[in-house]
């Protein structure tokens, strides 16, 4: 039962359902009692009864200033007794299994402050960015791994993240098929995150997957990605595979997207080259070298196959 289920269930106190408590009643007992870190008896935790399959509890009560307690009249099946609604304690449940006309024992549960776990998950995060920077990507993956078993129940964006940083730590030990795998369950769990389906489709192709690679970034929603150089890689391969209409088409698709990318006139000219487009090509690769920065790694290239094409006009 997640947290927010138990607060519901420790809240309407005495706020019981006739008819749940009719569909329940046994004459079996469950008890026991109730303290703090030291040992010292709590009074007046709320103590629910929920059985199992069913959303109400079918008896609330309190502790005495002993921490004792008692539930009554329970069926036989299997029960949960929720604990809570003391100011600066955490919530507890424990799953007990009530027999016909039984009384069962409950070992002493002990309430302690609330554990901020944001602060925890914040720190964890913390020291596996330590150890990644430090180039210690297999101890990083553990810290990440033993978040997703500690909160399993986690929101789907905060898990799908941790599972994309599980696959840089194996990025950075260059394996990309693992790291490809650890893509594939952040974008089944949180596929509205484009970064993430943007990551997979990049590993995918460096794992050579490329065909499986080049779906993934095809099918996606160009207005959601940050960065065209992904799509580089398949410009390429089009142009190489003599598909230069399907490359002219994906890079004006990309130049909608990011219009004042220079690099992506470059591809166009390299695109039109190919299809035998020589004025555009040779205006395309113009326009590239007028514009891209003295460190763009295109640039002694597209200066060659300009001087190539001079006498186009």
């Amino acid at each position: 039962m997640t947290a927010r289920r138990m607060a519901v269930v420790l809240i309407g106190v005495l706020m019981l359902s006739a008819v749940t408590a009719a569909q329940n009643r046994g004459k079996s007992k469950a008890q026991g009692k109730v303290v703090d870190e030291q040992g010292q008896p709590l009074g007046d935790v709320i103590v629910a009864a929920v059985m199992d399959g069913m959303d109400k509890p079918f008896q609330q009560t309190k502790t005495n200033n002993k921490g004792e307690w008692k539930v009554e009249n329970l069926a036989a099946g299997k029960w949960k007794v929720f604990f809570g609604g003391k100011e600066g304690l955490e919530e507890k449940s424990v799953d007990v299994a009530v027999g016909e006309n039984a009384t069962v024992p409950v070992p002493d549960v002990k309430l302690g402050k609330p554990v901020d776990h944001d602060a925890v998950i914040s720190a964890e995060i913390k020291k596996a960015a330590d150890l990644m920077q430090a180039q210690k990507a297999a101890e990083a993956r553990k810290v990440y791994e033993d978040l997703l078993a500690k909160y399993p129940q986690a929101q789907a964006p905060f898990r799908a993240q941790v599972h994309g940083a599980v696959a840089q730590t194996y990025a950075a030990e260059n394996q990309p098929g693992p790291a490809a795998d650890q893509l594939k369950k952040a974008v089944e769990i949180d596929p509205s995150n484009a970064d993430l389906q943007v990551a997979y489709g990049e590993l995918l192709m460096q794992a050579g997957k490329r065909a499986e690679g080049e779906k993934v970034l095809l099918a996606m929603d160009l207005t959601k990605v940050k960065d065209p150089f992904p799509y580089m890689n398949i410009v390429i391969s089009q142009i190489n595979d003599q598909k230069s209409d399907e490359a002219l088409a994906l890079i004006g698709k990309l130049m909608t997207q990011f219009p004042t990318d220079m690099t992506l006139y470059y591809y166009r000219g390299r695109a039109n080259l190919a299809a035998k487009k020589l004025p555009e090509a040779k205006a395309d690769l113009e326009k590239f070298v007028a514009g891209a920065p003295a460190t763009a790694r295109e640039l002694p290239d597209a200066k060659k196959i300009l001087e190539q094409m001079k006498d186009i006009k």
